[in-house]
């Protein structure tokens, strides 16, 4: 018989792991709006702003430390009734191809304001219409725009191969697949978004066209943090519209929705790094905030974080500085918000007195004629272009040369594993719950004497549910206990007759399960597949990461007090630990961290992080996106180092598929 969902009823634990979060969310949120409140003076505010922008660059990875030439090519002009656009494509790094559009208005007789414009999330980027629309009403209006495709879009797609023809991975899933790479270094993806984004500005800075004392810069969605990432990087943009992005922290975290990878920023609810943060890190410059009344980013969000900010807009005594540009509609540059802001970038520019020019009907270009690459594609154009994974692959060998050396230290290591874990504090007392008992096999037909099962489950930490299936032979006094888990969670123990068999001839069995795994697998929390890239499991654990409570420090903490449990339940009994495919590496860590763990067995542990991230296309699981962890330890190294110590076994068995087991 299963053990069944909701600790068979006794407990809700379905959305546990998701009220956790959210409760450590809010008490955090909540220091920080007290701090924020308290700010009376622009020193008070400066102090703040310097440690979160630090906290960013050293989130990120840091920027390159020198500027490659930008080796600026034209590829064609495509002359229009008012204005023409350039083809334009330059290099933020060497190999790194940006393409781009520039948009010069006709008539130029002096140094006008320019405006880089972002792109958000639509595969065809700068040659989107609505994206189009933005950029050529800018331009009627007397600004040069420079409209570039992000990474992954556009002509950049990262996953292109040439022999297909194709991608291989979906095109702004890239962000949050080439993401995963960067992080596991301790680096961000955002970084490249950054870079690319303070060229473009070098780019405008040199043109004579351009006058450098009025550039802006405006997105929005994916282009609005874009825009938010300049305001904080780059002091030379004068005034900033991000749209349809910007909300609050717990508004947008009780909706449930994820977000792609470059919009998760580790440890920054932890950090106190909330949406408003984000537009006073501009303060006192003017910024407008561009939302739409029935966005997914949600207007409250909106709202809360506009009053925030103004506040400390007003302790530079320009209060006029900040507006929020609200139009009708759902989450997009609309014709509504587009006119807000071209309306608002000409007040900056020119003065609220100047005729602002907006259009009924605006022609657009097909994608094929903005392109500024013959192929289609950066990575089929240019032989010698450089990918994201490749150039963060590169920061790789220091880690590895690093991890190499820990292995004749064991307790650095471990140490190293309690310090990124960042497991809770204290273990209070545990009263397990016996919510059954059965007696399968009563007759010993498949084992050699009769088995005995308990369901039990107990709290790890306050409101905190776990549990698991206790098996022994019956009668038998075993001196081991082994703490079993399994990525399926405990159920999987009654397809694994042999294990049983095996483990039960010395030791009694834990089959258990840790927050939010198999029986205790969170509810889901939006309408996504629950493993999948944006689905509930990626949606938590991207809370946990801004909260700098990664889940699998959660989760080794759960396996630790379930050897609290078989300690308790059997004093000087010996505790052994077993796991099987992502669940082996928190078998593996709790192993180590816990002295009383003798022996511990891993089946199917995945090879190592620094695999990931030198392998261009490797197989993505959210469960990996440990933010740092190769600036702490790899698997390889850990198994080596402890290997005798802690009587480490690896078992590898193939994978047959899902098929019938009696």
């Amino acid at each position: 018989m299963s053990f069944g969902s909701n600790m068979n009823g006794f407990y809700d634990s379905g959305p546990q792991l998701s009220d956790y979060l959210k409760r450590k969310a809010r008490e955090v949120i909540a220091q920080h709006n007290e701090v924020k409140a308290g700010i009376t003076t622009i020193e008070q505010f400066e102090k703040r702003r310097t440690k979160l922008k630090q906290y960013f660059m050293d989130m990120i990875g840091g920027l390159p430390a020198e500027k490659s030439p930008l080796n600026v090519s034209y590829h064609g002009d495509i002359i229009r009734d008012g204005y023409l656009i350039r083809k334009v494509i330059f290099e933020s790094s060497a190999g790194m191809y940006v393409t781009s559009n520039l948009y010069i208005p006709d008539g130029l007789k002096e140094p006008a304001p320019a405006v880089l414009f972002t792109c958000g999330h639509t595969e065809s980027a700068k040659a989107a219409p609505k994206y189009q629309r933005v950029c050529i009403e800018l331009c009627l209006n007397g600004m040069i725009v420079l409209a570039m495709d992000p990474i992954s879009q556009g002509e950049r797609i990262q996953s292109y191969d040439r022999q297909l023809g194709h991608p291989i991975v979906r095109w702004h899933a890239e962000h949050t697949y080439l993401g995963l790479q960067c992080e596991l270094l301790g680096r961000h993806i955002i970084r490249y978004f950054l870079w690319d984004i303070i060229r473009a500005i070098d780019y405008l800075w040199d043109l004579p066209e351009v006058d450098r004392s009025r550039i802006g810069v405006t997105g929005n969605s994916g282009g609005g943090i874009q825009t938010i990432f300049a305001m904080l990087a780059d002091d030379r943009i004068s005034a900033a519209a991000p749209c349809t992005y910007i909300t609050s922290r717990e508004a947008y975290m009780m909706t449930g929705q994820s977000q792609d990878g470059e919009q998760i920023l580790d440890g920054a609810i932890a950090a106190g790094m909330d949406y408003d943060d984000y537009i006073t890190s501009f303060a006192p410059k003017p910024v407008l905030i561009g939302a739409v009344e029935s966005d997914f980013f949600c207007l409250e969000g909106t709202l809360e974080s506009y009053e925030r900010a103004k506040k400390i807009y007003e302790l530079f005594n320009c209060g006029d500085e900040i507006k929020l540009g609200l139009a009708k509609g759902q989450h997009s540059f609309n014709d509504e918000l587009r006119r807000i802001v071209v309306r608002w970038f000409v007040a900056q520019f020119w003065g609220s007195e100047q005729e602002v020019i907006l259009q009924t009907d605006i022609d657009t270009e097909k994608a094929e004629t903005l392109n500024c690459t013959e192929a289609g594609q950066v990575l089929e154009q240019f032989p010698d272009a450089i990918t994201v994974w490749e150039d963060n692959a590169k920061a790789l060998e220091p880690a590895r040369n690093r991890l190499r050396h820990m292995v004749s230290e064991p307790a650095r290591i471990k140490a190293e594993i309690v310090q990124w874990l960042k497991m809770p504090a204290g273990r209070n007392p545990i009263y397990p719950r016996t919510i059954r008992t059965d007696y399968p096999d009563s007759e010993g037909k498949l084992f050699d004497s009769p088995i005995r099962r308990e369901y039990i489950f107990f709290f790890t930490e306050p409101e905190i549910a776990t549990g698991g299936i206790y098996i022994e032979r019956e009668g038998a006094k075993s001196e081991k206990s082994v703490l079993w888990v399994h990525d399926e969670g405990v159920n999987r123990i009654f397809k694994e007759n042999h294990a049983l068999e095996q483990l039960l001839q010395h030791s009694n069995i834990f089959a258990f399960d840790p927050r939010g795994n198999g029986n205790n697998r969170s509810r889901e929390v939006n309408g996504r597949p629950f493993y999948e890239m944006f689905g509930t499991e990626y949606k938590l654990g991207c809370d946990a990461r801004m909260l700098s409570t990664p889940l699998a420090g959660l989760r080794v903490f759960d396996l630790i007090r379930a050897l609290d449990y078989l300690q308790q339940e059997s004093p000087g009994v010996q505790l052994a630990i077993a796991g099987t495919g992502i669940s082996a590496i928190y078998t593996l860590l709790a192993g180590v961290v816990d002295d009383r763990v003798k022996e511990i067995t891993l089946i199917n542990l995945p090879p190592s992080f620094k695999n990931i991230v030198e392998t261009r296309f490797y197989r993505y699981d959210i469960r990996m996106h440990w933010y740092g962890v190769l600036k702490h330890f790899d698997l390889p190294e850990i198994v080596e180092a402890f290997r005798y110590s802690k009587n480490i076994r690896l078992i590898n068995t193939p994978d047959v598929g899902d098929i019938i087991r009696w």
